[in-house]
């Protein structure tokens, strides 16, 4: 259960980053507040996890940072979608 946990937290953490960073490149200054506060803490939740368990628990993490990191991108931009100018 605790590859899960890893997982789930790896997911996250590095799904807030990417998130993070399409909002300063796109200019999103209203989510960036909010994501940098999460990201603060599921970092912090990650690096507790791995370093209370064993390093075992980082091979699960980075499968969920790799799935996390391109959801993120992926629905930041479905979320912020360019409207195309009516003609």
């Amino acid at each position: 259960m605790i590859y899960v946990y890893s997982f789930i937290l790896a997911f996250l953490a590095a799904g807030i980053k990417g998130f993070q960073h399409k909002n300063v490149i796109g200019g999103h200054r209203w989510t960036l507040f909010v994501t940098s506060f999460f990201m603060f803490v599921f970092n912090v939740a990650t690096f507790t996890l791995v370093l209370t368990t064993s390093w075992t628990t980082a091979i699960s993490g980075g499968l969920g940072a790799a799935f996390g990191i391109v959801f993120a991108l992926d629905l930041h931009d479905w979320i912020f979608k360019k409207k195309l100018p009516v003609s």
